[in-house]
């Protein structure tokens, strides 16, 4: 694999670490969300990762793959995002307004804890696809200055 194999995979990782950040911001923005138990409410979002099908595990630039159903080493790819818990979780809070006759009011279910250390985990993950890009491109200006 060439240095330019390693730019694209690790953008592929920074594009689906874009999603995922993306994602956990909008859980975070609706954490505290309420809704009377009859009216929809925010649903808590997870992305789902799986492998790049842009070039099959075996060939290496033959262009003959040897195992066509596996996808190993071209990156990954968002395949969709799930929401969890569609009917929210109900909680009692007499005093706010959109509670019912029992004091109960829906709220989304997200777990704030959960989504700080998501976030750190895709940060994390976001400043190493990042780095491997700067490398990559670090041995790339050496080269051309070999040349030179």
């Amino acid at each position: 694999m060439s240095l330019f194999g390693a730019i694209s995979i690790a953008g592929s990782g920074i594009s689906a670490n874009q999603t995922w950040l993306d994602t956990i911001s909008s859980n975070i923005a609706n954490v505290n969300d309420t809704a009377s138990p009859a009216s929809p409410i925010y649903q808590e979002q997870q992305v789902l990762v799986g492998p790049s099908q842009s070039q099959p595990f075996g060939t290496l630039g033959t262009g003959v793959a040897n195992q066509t159903d596996s996808f190993v080493g071209s990156g990954v790819a968002v395949t969709g995002i799930v929401t969890d818990k569609p009917n929210g979780q109900l909680t009692y809070q007499p005093q706010n307004p959109l509670a019912n006759a029992q004091g109960m009011v829906k709220t989304p279910g997200i777990q704030l804890s959960d989504q700080l250390a998501n976030l750190d985990i895709a940060e994390r993950s976001y400043q190493a696809n990042a780095a491997v890009i700067n490398h990559a491109k670090a041995a790339y200006q050496s080269v051309l200055a070999l040349g030179a």
